[in-house]
């Protein structure tokens, strides 16, 4: 390596006298001197460290570590993880097209996408997929991550599955095509009462703002008037997706968000008055896991004085992060601004020091926040209403986690006996009964009697006996949503569930009620 390199110095030496360049002073900057050094550094360990290293994973490992210590939402996407990072964003995936779930070690589908490859094939709901494309898909060593693996792939390439059909007892082949598959922001939107719709956005993507439209359009067309946004465990996603979902509920000029630079320049958006839902009561549901763009929109409701916001303070992450393309095609997420909700409030919640312990746990302080521990942090909405800072969205009415007796009891027994699973076993051996059942009239005539109730706790018949019957109604109650679930999908869960959710009890409460309590007059 010495040689070499005198030799090249050499070279430069005798190539610059012949050419004769001019003599121009050179420095060497700041920034050079730092990729020199990570350069120099990374040639050490490729050329004299003790044992054989892979200096990208290495690498990768260093730029990951070193944007975590500005911030817990800066981040390094490896070129290899690049695609399935930015499938939310998008708003969909390549596939086959299955809802799925690796019950009793072998993958088995609970219903296949409407107008998707796998049921253009003929896969039904209860199929096992014993092997894909030569890939045993059973055994107990089976996970999530080998799943997805075999089954993704381009668009247009094919899978060979071969698979064991319950139903018939029959062993066949099916190939299926890949294609693109929606992933939907809306998961469900149904009519609450005749006059309450309800939304269910799970997402912030490319298409969301199409979806919202849509159901809201549809919602009002068949009579709502008020409406529902349930925005719990919506992590969030793109900025300006939020922006223009907060739009369509406010009125031209109403200030949505806006945000700071390192230099403090601001840049504001405002409401277009172009929204589809800009009248009528409005209530959003928020929790802790409602994060980033949730909180964007139940900030800009909330300080407009639009509507109510109902749960528990939401995640607090105010933050901005670009995406910068690097020249291998891994990517940087970046923090160059922070958000503010139009009364002045930063969402963003304070975080721990970066920290090895935490590079793969909870950054964040105790989210249990109450309003009366950030009085000091006061705001004011158009109204002159008080809204607190201090990280995260302040619900206007708090509903705690319901940790009353008989809520206890039924969370314990549903996971005394994994209710989700039993739930499949159920549908599983009585599919051919069920098939009869549409969805209307399993949620108004399907009901959970002692024989469904000793097959979902076989063994553990005298524990249930103990229990009052409140416990019981309740337990029948989750049975059925879950049943519902398995043979519907999201929405059938949730309109089960409804009456059983305080969150939703509450929202319905607000928007029947004709009290000043829960009017919401702007000043002039």
């Amino acid at each position: 390596m010495p040689i070499v390199i005198s030799i090249a110095v050499l070279a430069g030496i005798a190539i610059g006298l012949f050419f004769n360049f001019p003599s121009n002073a050179f420095e060497v900057s700041d920034s050079d001197q730092r990729e020199q050094k990570l350069r120099q550094i990374i040639n050490f360990i490729d050329y004299e460290y003790v044992d054989d290293i892979n200096t990208d994973s290495l690498l990768d490992l260093t730029l990951s570590d070193l944007l975590r210590k500005l911030d817990p939402h800066s981040t390094y996407i490896a070129n290899g993880d690049v695609v399935a990072n930015e499938e939310g964003i998008n708003g969909s995936f390549e596939g086959i097209g299955i809802e799925y779930k690796i019950f009793r070690d072998t993958l088995t589908v609970i219903r296949t996408i409407e107008g998707g490859p796998s049921q253009k094939a003929g896969l039904l709901s209860g199929d096992r997929i014993l092997v894909a494309d030569n890939r045993e898909m059973y055994g107990s060593e089976l996970t999530s991550a080998q799943v997805v693996k075999a089954l993704k792939g381009e668009s247009g390439s094919k899978v060979t599955l071969s698979i064991y059909r319950p139903s018939n007892k029959h062993n066949d082949i099916i190939n299926v095509s890949r294609d693109v598959i929606a992933i939907p922001s809306v998961r469900m939107s149904f009519m609450a009462n005749d006059n309450i719709g309800y939304i269910k956005l799970v997402r912030f993507s490319k298409h969301s703002v199409e979806e919202l439209h849509r159901a809201i359009v549809e919602l009002k067309r068949k009579g709502a008037e008020s409406l529902i946004l349930d925005l719990r465990d919506n992590p969030g996603g793109l900025l300006s997706v939020a922006n223009e979902i907060a739009d369509e509920f406010l009125e031209e000029d109403e200030l949505i968000v806006f945000t700071r630079d390192r230099k403090g320049d601001e840049s504001s958006t405002y409401a277009s008055g172009k929204g589809s839902f800009k009248k009528g009561k409005l209530v959003i549901l928020i929790n802790e896991g409602s994060a980033s763009a949730s909180e964007i929109v139940a900030g800009a409701v909330q300080d407009n004085d639009r509507g109510w916001i109902v749960g528990r303070r939401s995640f607090g992450k105010g933050l901005v992060q670009e995406e910068m393309t690097l020249a291998d095609g891994s990517k940087v997420r970046l923090t160059t601004r922070k958000y503010f909700t139009p009364s002045g409030r930063s969402i963003q919640k304070p975080f721990k020091e970066y920290d090895a312990k935490y590079l793969h746990g909870d950054v964040y302080e105790d989210s249990g926040i109450s309003a009366d521990e950030h009085k000091n942090e006061t705001y004011f909405t158009v109204a002159g209403r008080k809204v607190y800072g201090g990280g995260g969205i302040m619900p206007d009415i708090e509903v705690m986690i319901d940790t009353s007796r008989e809520a206890i009891m039924v969370y314990h027994l549903s996971n005394l006996v994994g209710m989700s699973q039993s739930a499949f076993a159920y549908v599983d051996k009585n599919r051919a009964a069920l098939s009869v059942y549409s969805e209307k009239a399993f949620l108004n005539g399907f009901l959970i009697d002692d024989e469904i109730l000793d097959f979902f706790f076989s063994g553990h018949a005298n524990r249930i006996k103990g229990y009052d019957q409140n416990v019981i109604a309740k337990l029948k109650e989750r049975i059925k949503a879950f049943i519902a679930y398995e043979l519907f999908g999201d929405s059938a869960y949730q309109k089960v569930n409804f009456s059983e959710d305080p969150n939703l009890i509450k929202a319905m409460e607000i928007l029947q009620s004709e009290s000043a309590e829960y009017s919401i007059k702007k000043t002039p």
